[in-house]
């Protein structure tokens, strides 16, 4: 349920690819970043977007829920009660404008439905989480896919991070961060996600993108 959730915290640049396709370079460390709970967007319907601020860029992810407060030495099993797919959109032409200003990127990235959502399925253990694949279907073509063996920074360092500097408790979700493949939106578009777990997959969506 949406109106459980507390914090939304996003990780930038998690995957390689991702990085280097915007011309940036790899993190030595986790990049953070928030978004208000008024961008959370359920996972079907009609998406309305703003139409006047430039281009709207998809980043399809996996999003962990924590179930308890976080202590240091705590494990990822012991704090992650659920998994979700989410797209983290991104108005890319006002952030481009904001990393010239040095300015932060609230603007670009917490507009409201910014911050797609679907159903929180039970989390596995670490495992199972890294054995996960899955993808962004944007007019019945996929568009990006990936696992998260390719993250750069592990569920478990993106937790202690997180967690040691700006705490986690019950509630709280995160954002792990997008594989390569992002590219803009455009009014009438069609996206669903798909994630695949030992040899099911399971469909959310359609979402249907309204530009306004």
């Amino acid at each position: 349920m949406t109106e459980d959730i507390r914090n939304i915290y996003c990780v930038g640049r998690n995957y390689a690819l991702h990085a280097k396709e915007l011309g940036n370079d790899v993190p030595e460390e986790p990049m953070i970043f928030s978004k208000p709970t008024h961008a959370l967007h359920p996972a079907s319907g009609k998406l309305a977007l703003p139409g006047d601020i430039g281009e709207i860029h998809y980043e399809l992810e996996l999003v962990v829920r924590i179930g308890t407060g976080y202590k240091p030495g705590m494990t990822v099993n012991e704090l992650v009660d659920g998994v979700a797919l989410g797209i983290d959109l991104t108005a890319r032409d006002v952030q481009s404008q904001l990393k010239e200003k040095r300015h932060p990127w609230l603007l670009a990235k917490g507009f409201i439905g910014s911050a797609v959502l679907g159903p929180f399925r039970p989390f596995e253990g670490e495992e199972a989480f890294g054995a996960l694949t899955f993808s962004l279907v944007k007019n019945e073509a996929i568009a990006q896919s990936g696992s998260p063996r390719d993250m750069i920074f592990s569920l478990q360092r993106l937790i202690d991070f997180i967690g040691t500097r700006m705490g986690l408790g019950a509630g709280d979700v995160i954002y792990t961060g997008t594989p390569a493949g992002v590219g803009p939106l455009t009014d009438g578009d069609t996206l669903e996600m798909k994630l695949a777990a030992g040899g099911k997959e399971e469909t959310f969506g359609p979402l249907y993108v309204d530009l306004i």
